[in-house]
């Protein structure tokens, strides 16, 4: 089984390559972070609850209305994400303040949640990383958001990790800056070379021996976070 574990920047096309992915002929499963960044703040759960301890007394408007709850629950009215972003994303000190708080609720309860996907899924997969140029990034967002102003977005997109740097992160680069038949002919490409990589005897053997499969994912672990302290070493030389 290739296991897909899929990022990229606001508006870059996740949800579309996903899609792609997850359909006929690939029917491949895909970890998608940013829909679990949504699932982690729903009502009830750890990260909802921190989100309010940190942010709802200075935030007008977090909460939705539940008159007009888009995802109405029993456990309380859902967090509104535009007031939300509107108040975390921007490139002031407050902003940057407030986003590393923001990331350091959201993120933990990702990566737990990626985790028990792994397991479940048996892992012996690849990250990839959608890539798209700055400017047609932000051309898609306005188009996607039309609440937002031309500044919303240059924030939006300034808040989030550089381009050049995910890159150094993603095992695999997919760009999105043609159409979408381009996109399904390079994500066709790249599911054919990694299914010819991992033979159906190891993909037998991670889902029949679990102690392998936990060698695996320490392994991938390991291996990440040796690149991330690398890339981190680099940056910093640099500036």
């Amino acid at each position: 089984m290739l296991l897909i574990g899929l990022t990229g920047g606001i508006a870059t096309g996740k949800s579309t390559v996903s899609n792609i992915f997850s359909s006929e002929p690939h029917s491949l499963p895909v970890i998608d972070a940013d829909s679990l960044a949504h699932s982690v703040i729903l009502p009830g759960t750890p990260a909802y609850r921190k989100i309010l301890k940190n942010f709802l007394s200075t935030t007008p408007g977090l909460l939705h209305d539940p008159e007009t709850d888009p995802n109405p629950s029993p456990l309380g009215p859902s967090i509104n994400r535009k007031v939300l972003g509107r108040r975390v994303f921007g490139t002031s000190e407050a902003n940057k303040r407030d986003i590393k708080i923001l990331n350091g609720i959201v993120h933990p309860a990702v990566r737990w949640a990626i985790f028990r996907g792994i397991v479940l899924d048996v892992y012996c997969g690849v990250s990839l990383l959608v890539g798209l140029e700055p400017e047609l990034q932000l051309e898609r967002l306005l188009k996607r958001d039309a609440f937002l102003t031309r500044d919303d977005g240059e924030k939006r997109i300034a808040s989030q990790m550089p381009l050049d740097k995910k890159i150094g992160f993603a095992d695999v680069v997919i760009w999105n800056n043609d159409s979408e038949e381009e996109l399904k002919k390079e994500i066709g490409l790249f599911v054919g070379r990694y299914k010819r990589r991992r033979p159906w005897i190891w993909t037998f053997i991670m889902q029949t021996f679990w102690p392998a499969t936990g060698v695996v994912i320490a392994w991938r672990l390991l291996g990440n976070f040796l690149k991330r302290r690398r890339l981190d070493a680099k940056a910093a030389k640099q500036q």
